[in-house]
């Protein structure tokens, strides 16, 4: 059992008073008890002197009444026995007479024999009893005559009067030993408590204060002592200490504001790797409370794999504490969460080190790179769809050109056939043959910048219907919509939202050989900032385009937007590539999922329009008969005369120009020959020469109110998407028909 140190030095000085009055009890009874042992020893003896003396005077005179008499009178109430014995012990008187033959002590009988004329007198105790015996000696009053013994007396004393009173004192010393003891102890232990105990106590408190992080005021000085100098020594230090748990305290709190500041998550462990703190975002990458982490293995907590191989990473803090230099983890890590899911991780870790440069620990910073990666994984995307937009857009000026000349000539050609010949229905083939190479031509041009959209106000939901009902015909595949009410318009180039959608639902047609259904859902939707790292926060519009064939692999997800990706024996690899990059075009964002045998989703999103005028499809063979004078710029030959033809046909008076400079003389002759131009037709891209940009801005130094339109299949500049900033009223894209040809031109005429 533990005491403390009150209670045992209560304890202490209780024995010590205890003890000490013990002895004090004793000793004082030892010498009462001899006192009373004394004085009944000499009354005896005295007693015994007067009956011997009584018997000596008696017999001297002859009158033994007399003996009796002085038995008499020495019989007082403590005298038990009085006895005469002659010199040879026997009894000659007694009182009580029936104890006249009351043998002597042999003790006594052999103390005189051995003490003659030494010692008159001898006593003996008894229990309750003193007996004294004394000789009688005959004394003739003559110094000549020696004295004679003549017997011996026996005087038996009762001692019971003697032990009472030494019982009482006894009792008396008992109490008052207890009184004295009690009161030193209250006293004793009062003035140790006072000066002694008080000051250590308090330092006790103190320090058990301390360890337990409370840090006291001051320890009262009680005394100037040892005691009191303590005292003063542990207040300094306690205000010392104070002083310095504020100082860390505040570090504390500077520290845990800095990494609950750090946008980063932290770590940090001991050298032997076992974690001492995690900060706010490391729990959430994690999955682990600072609370659960603390004192784990970092490899429990902070599980990270290659996310190529699969294969779990070494332990950080142990590459550090063994290399004692900073070390970043390799590419490709990935850090597995409390929950089972994963999370792509950037990192780093350093050593921690003393004042001596020991390395005492390690700090882990890591962030989360998942959005990081996937935004890099976009940027790699559009940079090789660039790349592949270098050669496309070559090819597809050169190629659009040609289409040019043919889906042209093919449209004057059927103005000058009857409609129910065979000649229309095979010119009639071509053109949509024509138009099939030229949606060849759109795709390789979306590669390129010259693939700009040239957007418009319209209804996605239209577009949608018109294309799925175009790619679905002759299918057994039936789709079901399902529209979510007023849908908002978007602005888009709708030839190029055509070919998105084409494109995704020809793929969803390949995944269900045996047939399946398509899902094709629009619904409006807002996004918060931040929700989407690729899109502006506001209003959007989601449409999703879901098969239920068989998925996608999944090591085929990351490539499927790559350009001539593709895992079909006559595919072009194109189709997914181009939509990719259509709808990066329009500001939106196109995603995929998918899991093998449960079909694949694809959502697009695109930013809502902020005009709600939808301009009206134009028909087909709706062509636009107008009269004016116009001038046709291009460098082909060939697109020079089909433009001719087609101007001609239709009412209008045609002048031609190969470049710029030719167009700028002709118009300028017109205007001195008071008969301008009412439209310019320029082609974007002259090699060689001046092109249309740079063209229109002379024409309009030389007559502000000229009216331009600008025609090409391809340009670097996004002047086909944005023409009239640059001072064109109208587009024409090539290929064109004579249909399209005709309305671009007559809304110009009359705008």
């Amino acid at each position: 059992m533990k005491l403390s140190l009150k209670t045992k030095v209560m304890v202490f000085v209780a024995t010590v008073v205890i003890f000490v009055t013990a002895i004090s009890t004793f000793l004082s009874i030892s010498a009462h008890r001899k006192s009373s042992e004394r004085e009944v020893s000499a009354r005896g003896v005295a007693l015994s002197e007067a009956l011997a003396r009584s018997v000596d005077e008696g017999l001297a005179a002859e009158n033994l009444n007399l003996i009796k008499h002085v038995a008499d009178i020495v019989h007082t109430g403590d005298v038990l026995l009085t006895q005469v014995f002659s010199t040879l012990w026997l009894g000659v008187a007694s009182d009580p007479p029936d104890q006249l033959n009351s043998p002597p002590s042999p003790a006594a009988i052999d103390y005189f024999k051995t003490h003659k004329g030494d010692h008159d007198s001898y006593h003996e105790l008894g229990r309750g009893w003193l007996d004294v015996y004394h000789t009688i000696v005959l004394d003739p009053h003559d110094a000549r005559v020696p004295k004679v013994l003549i017997g011996f007396v026996r005087l038996r004393i009762s001692t019971e009067q003697a032990s009472r009173a030494i019982r009482k004192v006894v009792l008396e010393n008992i109490l008052a030993g207890l009184l004295v003891t009690i009161i030193s102890v209250i006293f004793l232990n009062a003035i140790i408590m006072k000066y002694v105990l008080a000051p250590v106590l308090a330092l006790h408190a103190s320090i058990a204060k301390h360890r337990e992080g409370d840090l006291p005021v001051a320890v009262p000085v009680h005394t100037a002592d040892e005691i009191g100098e303590l005292s003063v020594e542990f207040n300094q230090m306690s205000v010392a200490l104070r002083e310095r748990e504020e100082r860390l305290a505040e570090e504390k709190e500077r520290l845990a504001v800095t990494l609950r500041s750090i946008g980063d998550a932290v770590i940090v462990t001991d050298v032997q790797g076992v974690i001492t703190l995690l900060n706010k975002v490391a729990e959430q990458l994690t999955g682990w409370t600072s609370r659960e982490a603390a004192g784990r293995p970092l490899a429990e907590v902070f599980h990270i794999v290659n996310e190529k191989t699969r294969e779990r990473c070494g332990n950080p803090a142990q590459k550090v504490v063994e290399s004692g230099h900073i070390l970043g983890l390799a590419n490709h890590t990935a850090l597995i969460k409390k929950d089972g899911s994963e999370i792509a991780i950037e990192d780093s870790a350093a050593p921690i080190r003393d004042r001596h440069s020991v390395v005492i620990g390690v700090v882990l910073v890591f962030r989360d790179a998942t959005e990081k990666k996937r935004i890099e994984e976009e940027h790699f995307k559009v940079e090789k769809l660039e790349s592949v937009g270098v050669l496309a857009g070559g090819l597809a000026h050169d190629f659009n050109n040609l289409l040019t000349s043919i889906v042209g000539n093919i449209s004057l050609a059927k103005m000058y056939v009857d409609s129910n010949s065979k000649a229309y229905a095979r010119l009639a083939d071509a053109e949509i043959a024509s138009r099939r190479a030229t949606d060849l031509t759109y795709q390789l041009l979306t590669f390129s910048k010259g693939g700009a959209p040239v957007k418009q106000a319209a209804s996605i939901v239209d577009i949608l219907r018109e294309s799925t009902a175009f790619t679905l015909s002759g299918t057994t595949i039936a789709p079901e919509f399902r529209i979510s009410g007023d849908i908002w318009t978007v602005d888009v180039d709708a030839g190029q939202m055509s070919q998105v959608f084409n494109n995704l639902i020809i793929n969803a047609v390949q995944a269900m050989p045996d047939g399946g259904k398509i899902v094709l859902s629009v619904a409006n939707i807002v996004l918060a900032e931040h929700e989407a790292s690729t899109l502006r926060a506001g209003p959007h519009v989601k449409i999703s385009i879901q098969d239920t064939g068989g998925g996608i692999p999944a090591e085929h997800l990351a490539r499927i937007f790559d350009p001539y990706f593709t895992t079909k024996q006559t595919g072009s690899g194109l189709g997914l590539s181009s939509s990719y990059s259509i709808i990066k075009r329009h500001d939106g964002h196109i995603a995929v999922e998918s899991k093998r045998g449960q079909g694949s989703i694809f959502t697009i999103y695109l930013p809502a329009s902020q005009d709600v005028k939808i301009q009206a499809p134009l028909g087909q063979g709706d062509i636009a008969i107008g009269h004016g004078k116009v001038l046709v710029m291009d460098d082909e030959q060939i697109i020079r005369d089909l433009s001719e033809e087609i101007l001609r046909s239709l009412g209008y008076e045609v002048e031609l120009a190969k470049n710029g400079a030719e167009a700028l003389a002709k118009y300028q002759q017109a205007l001195d020959a008071k008969r301008p131009f009412d439209v310019v037709i320029m082609d974007l891209t002259i090699p060689g020469g001046m092109g249309g940009k740079e063209t229109i801005q002379k024409l309009r130094n030389i007559d502000p109110l000229v009216k331009g339109i600008v025609s090409s299949g391809y340009s670097n500049d996004p002047i086909m998407a944005d023409y009239a900033a640059y001072g064109f009223k109208g587009v024409i894209t090539k290929p064109y028909s004579v249909e399209s040809f005709s309305r671009s031109l007559s809304d110009v005429m009359q705008g």
